[in-house]
């Protein structure tokens, strides 16, 4: 188990997005982070956001081939947070083709882990990082969508005020 608190979700991201933007670098990849102007406080557990996010976007990168674009979008949702990694595939011929996205091939290595063979990297399977997220108060789901490739959706639990409790009167 671990503990929840009511955290800086700016704090972590300033830490965090210039390791991404290096692991986007190393790949030849671009990073678009879109943020609020605000961030609101989201209950997690800091110092785990913040590996679990990193791990989640070097396993992310190197799904991708060198000259896609990453969007990083963070949007209110409600009482949650929602943060999405969109892969925008680009043709080596022309800036504005897109090209279907090819999944890399990943091995499973026991319950836990899987093998990417073209890269030689071992990574968390995605049911370990969804219990990851959901130990530190998240929820991850994973689309693939044609043409297009995998979409990781992220959403934390906003702190709950005490300002919005509702008031009670006789």
């Amino acid at each position: 188990k671990t503990q929840l608190t009511p955290m800086s979700l700016d704090q972590v991201l300033q830490q965090s997005i210039p390791r991404w933007e290096q692991a986007a670098h190393r790949r030849n990849l671009t990073l678009n982070v879109v943020l609020p102007q605000q961030l609101p406080t989201v209950v997690s557990n800091p110092t785990m956001l913040d590996r679990v996010l990193t791990g989640l976007m070097e396993n992310f990168t190197r799904s991708l081939p060198a000259g896609s674009h990453i969007q990083v979008q963070v949007i209110p949702a409600g009482d949650q947070l929602k943060l999405q990694l969109s892969p925008q595939l680009r043709c080596k011929d022309s800036n504005k083709t897109t090209i279907p996205a090819t999944p890399p091939i990943r091995k499973a290595l026991g319950q836990l882990l899987m093998f990417q063979p073209e890269t030689g990297t071992i990574s968390l399977n995605i049911a370990a990082t969804k219990h990851l997220f959901q130990a530190i108060g998240g929820k991850l789901i994973v689309r693939q969508r044609p043409h297009y490739g995998e979409v990781m959706t992220i959403f934390l639990p906003l702190e709950v005020s005490n300002k919005q409790k509702p008031i009670v009167t006789n």
